[in-house]
Formats: structure tokens, C-alpha cells, sequence
């Protein structure tokens, strides 16, 4: 592959951090603290988009790209899909959060007021386009990687892709920081129209033109494609591949129940505005995960990805006791510590664990990819959604929004804990000796020949 269509795959999750940074951070925090809807409702709608994958989208991405083409090309026509559906939808989304009826609504009537919501109904609507396209092009996307980088390139692709994104959240969150400083409802949604058409001519750039034409794929390329029935088979019947699919869902819930809380922690405990925390949360814990993806990236080759992720999870559990302590405190200093050790952990520990993902494929990167990409969602599925339910849950046992938040990173220091402990089980020879003959099972049982 040319050095210049490496470079260009590694800019294509820039546009993805505009979109999903504004969603996390900005779009979350105002619906969350300043329109007042509950946080189950908010971090549920969010969580939609992983949802989507849970129900196989990410596994028909896949096998699609896998087996089919459309004018002469795999990967790429998924690719664009996604990413199109994703632009329309995130410039649509803050527009509906602002017809949104329900805010304060009590417990007892919330259920018929959500029914007769039409607002709520499109943001529904518009967050599960975003996920359909979400999934199915970083899906493509990471198979593209997979099919035309080889093994010698993967890790500093991966990392240079991860870290362009954070990167880009990092600076698109100080921008948007400073223009909403003066906050009206339209400046937020003028964030979100040009933020959308500057994501979409980024990803287009990076990814247009990569795959060639009516190529041979230097992997897999006779071999059948899985069905999804075939594909759930096989992770059932394949005691490694369900041991390293449990590992995704662990190590990810850690990594990721946390980046949709930031900003309603330091409204709700610190109270600070929209403005502070969209300057302080993103930069500073992003900025130290930033270096470390970059600087583990790098190295991993000499490190190993295996202790990678562990030294990953060691900051990470040491970062979010410290934010737990600030909390109690009230202490922005030592909050600010907490924010740097924690990201330390998380761009040591996510970019180990992406590459990982993408080397465990056994020749069979679409339907593996669908696989690793489930788990992923799963977890950030459940991380985002409990992580709104544990917030409203324990708040209205408690009154304080500290025991909230408190539990919430406790259970992501519990889940560094045990992906450290699940680490030492992980094999990728045997994975691939084992899919080998799991695969050519399920094939056969199939009637495939």
C-alpha cells in the first residue's frame, strides 16, 4: 500500500471525534444539566447507537463487506453509507433535543409523557441512524485496515487513527468551549451543521480511492463468508473466541462507561457551566490519552500489546479513585490529577486493546471485526445506559450526586481489575489454531461448501 493512502486512513476517525465528542460532551451535558431530562432517558438515547450492533449490525457489516460488491469494490460503498447516514443525523439531533417535552416530569407520569413525546420520538429516530451508520462504517472501515495494512504498519495506523480522533475531540471541544461561552440553543446547533460537513469531508478524504478496484484481498479472499447465524455459532462453539469476545466487553466497559459522565460530573458536583467543563474535561483527560495512544502506539511493537493494556488499566484504576476523592472533596486541583492519571490509563489501555482486536482475526477480518465490534458495543451499551440508571437510581436513594458518580467509577475500577486479570488467558496462536477448525465446523455443518 502507498504511504500517502496509510497516512490518509489514519485521518478518517477525525470526523467520527467531532460527531461523537459534541454528542458525548456538549449535546449530553446540555440535555442532562440545563434542559433537565432524566439522565436515564439521555445516556439511553445516546447508548442507541451500541445498541444496534448488540441486534448484529456490525456482524451483517461484516459479512457484506465480506461477500459482496458494488462496483467493484467491498469495503468502501459501507464505508459512505455509514458515514452518511451519521452526518444527517448528528446535524439534525440538537434541533430535537430542543422539542423534547419532558423535562421534569415526575417518575409516575414519565412513562405516558415519553409515549406522547414527539420530540423524544425523533431523537430516537435520528440516534438510531446514527448508530445504523456509526456501526456499519468503522465496521468497513477497521476490515479496510485489516485487508490492506499489514501486520508490520497495523499498530501505528491504529494508534495514529485513535490519536488524530482524540485529537480532534480535544480541539473541536476548546473551540466549541469558547463559542458557546455565549450559549443560545442556536449556537449549539450551528456547532452541530458545521461540525457534521467538516466530519464528512474529512472521512471522504481519508477513505475515497484507498481500495482499489476489483483488488484481491491479501486475506481471505477464496474463503466463504459467515452468515450471522453462522457467526453467533461460532462464538458459542469456540471456547477462544468467546473468552477473547468477554475480554472486549470487560476491558471496553472500562475504557469507555465514563466518557458520557465527564461533563454532567462537574455540573452536578462542581457545578460548573457548559463553557468550563467542555474546556476542561475533554482537554486534559483526553489530552493525556492523546500521548499515551500515540507513545504506546508506537512501542507496542516492543511492549507487547498484552502489557500495554495492563499498565493501561493500572493508571486507569489509580486515575478514577482519585476523581472519586476530588469528588468528595470538592477539589478541582486534585480533580485535574485525577483527570491526567486516568488518561494515562485509558490511551495506554485503548489503543493495546483496538490493536489486539484487529490482529485476532485468523484471516477472517470482516466477520471477526463483527464480532470484537459486538462485544465492543455491548459493553458501551451497558456502560452508557446503566451508567444514566445508576446516576437517577442512587441519586434518588441518596440526594447526593456524588454517590452517583462514585458508583459509576467504581464499577469501571472493579472492570480494570478483572480484563487485568483475564489478560494472561489471552492467546493469539492458539485463537487462530482453534478458528481454524471451529470455522471449517461451522461451514460444514451448514451445508457450505
Amino acid at each position: 500500500m502507498r504511504q500517502f493512502n496509510l497516512v490518509r486512513l489514519a485521518f478518517f476517525q477525525m470526523g467520527f471525534g467531532i460527531m461523537l465528542g459534541f454528542l458525548h460532551d456538549t449535546l449530553n451535558r446540555v440535555m442532562t444539566s440545563d434542559l433537565g431530562i432524566s439522565s436515564t432517558i439521555v445516556f439511553g438515547l445516546i447508548s442507541l447507537k451500541e445498541l444496534l450492533a448488540v441486534f448484529g449490525v456490525k456482524v451483517w457489516a461484516g459479512n457484506m463487506s465480506d461477500k459482496s460488491h458494488l462496483f467493484g469494490y467491498r469495503r468502501s460503498p459501507y464505508i459512505l453509507l455509514g458515514l452518511l447516514s451519521c452526518v444527517f443525523s448528528f446535524i439534525l439531533s440538537p434541533v430535537a433535543a430542543y422539542e423534547v417535552k419532558i423535562a421534569g416530569v415526575g417518575l409516575a407520569e414519565l412513562l405516558p409523557a415519553m409515549v406522547k413525546d414527539v420530540g423524544l420520538l425523533k431523537l430516537v429516530i435520528i440516534f438510531l441512524v446514527f448508530g445504523f451508520g456509526l456501526q456499519v462504517a468503522t465496521t468497513a472501515y477497521y476490515a479496510l485496515i485489516a485487508d490492506y495494512v499489514g501486520d508490520k504498519h497495523i499498530g501505528k495506523v491504529t494508534s495514529a487513527s485513535w490519536t488524530l480522533m482524540v485529537l480532534t475531540t480535544i480541539v473541536s471541544a476548546r473551540v466549541v468551549g469558547t463559542y458557546l461561552d455565549v450559549y443560545t440553543p442556536e449556537r449549539l446547533m450551528n456547532v452541530a451543521f458545521v461540525g457534521g460537513i467538516i466530519a464528512l469531508g474529512i472521512a471522504f478524504f481519508a477513505f475515497a480511492g484507498v481500495e482499489e478496484r476489483n483488488s484481491s484481498l491479501k486475506k481471505g479472499k477464496t474463503e466463504e463468508a459467515l452468515t450471522f447465524g453462522q457467526s453467533i455459532k461460532l462464538l458459542s462453539s469456540s471456547p477462544r473466541t468467546l473468552l477473547f469476545a468477554f475480554y472486549i466487553f470487560v476491558a471496553i466497559f472500562a475504557l469507555f462507561s465514563c466518557e458520557i459522565v465527564m461533563e454532567p460530573f462537574g455540573a452536578d458536583v462542581f457545578g460548573m457551566p457548559v463553557g468550563v467543563t467542555t474546556k476542561l474535561f475533554r482537554p486534559t483527560m483526553g489530552g493525556m490519552q492523546l500521548v499515551f495512544m500515540l507513545l504506546v502506539g508506537f512501542l507496542l511493537n516492543r511492549i507487547g500489546k498484552k502489557r500495554g493494556a495492563f499498565i493501561g488499566n493500572m493508571f486507569g484504576m489509580v486515575g478514577f479513585s482519585i476523581i472519586i476523592f476530588s469528588g468528595f472533596m470538592l477539589d478541582e486541583t486534585i480533580l485535574r490529577i485525577g483527570l491526567v492519571i486516568a488518561g494515562i490509563g485509558l490511551g495506554a489501555a485503548s489503543v493495546s486493546n483496538i490493536t489486539m482486536m484487529m490482529t485476532m482475526t485468523a484471516g477472517r477480518s470482516g466477520v471477526y471485526i463483527g464480532l470484537w465490534g459486538t462485544a465492543q458495543s455491548l459493553a458501551m451499551f451497558m456502560g452508557h445506559f446503566g451508567a444514566g440508571i445508576i446516576r437517577d437510581v442512587v441519586y434518588a436513594f441518596s440526594g447526593n450526586y456524588m454517590w452517583s458518580y462514585a458508583t459509576i467509577f467504581g464499577l469501571e475500577i472493579i472492570a480494570f481489575g478483572v480484563a487485568s486479570a483475564l489478560l494472561p488467558l489471552i492467546s493469539q496462536d492458539d485463537f487462530e489454531a482453534e478458528s481454524k477448525v471451529k470455522i471449517a465446523e461451522v461451514i460444514a455443518a451448514s451445508g457450505v461448501d
